[in-house]
């Protein structure tokens, strides 16, 4: 004997099916605001995928994301600051100047200056850092990439 589950049944089945799928498009949506706001740019490149991010701070903003990106959309997400590239570390001393790249050893994006070890651990290759004049009270905005260019980090400080 077949009994077929009430109408009641599957219509709150799919009802609830329907909640998660809008609550993790919104999710998505969410982050992909996060960064955007982060990099000061009205949306993302659609090439953005797979992002993570983590608040950590308490008297000061302190935030970090990774993503992935095609290498051809590095530019659009440096356009919402004024970014300059860093220098080597060794050139001036890892203490002067601001952020540098250690060439003398892997600096991945795991153990990156200050922050948790999010998304997938990548070597850095390339920095790119800002300081926004509407930071009233300082700050930066870093934005790190592979070699390739398709793997990215961004670290937002706000004094």
């Amino acid at each position: 004997m077949n009994v077929s589950p009430p109408k009641t049944t599957v219509a709150a089945i799919c009802f609830v099916a329907l909640i998660v799928i809008a609550g993790v498009a919104g999710w998505r949506a969410m982050e992909r605001r996060h960064v955007s706001t982060m990099l000061n740019i009205a949306t993302l490149p659609a090439s953005v995928t797979d992002i993570a991010c983590a608040s950590f701070g308490f008297s000061d903003v302190l935030e970090r994301c990774t993503f992935r990106a095609a290498s051809s959309d590095i530019s659009a997400l440096l356009r919402g600051y004024r970014f300059h590239t860093t220098r080597s570390c060794s050139s001036a001393g890892p203490g002067v100047g601001g952020p540098c790249l250690e060439t003398t050893g892997p600096e991945t994006s795991h153990n990156y200056c200050c922050g948790p070890a999010i998304g997938p651990d990548f070597p850095i290759s390339h920095i790119y850092v800002a300081e926004p004049k509407e930071f009233d009270h300082g700050g930066m905005v870093t934005l790190l990439t592979d070699k390739s260019r398709t793997r990215v980090m961004v670290d937002l400080y706000i004094e």
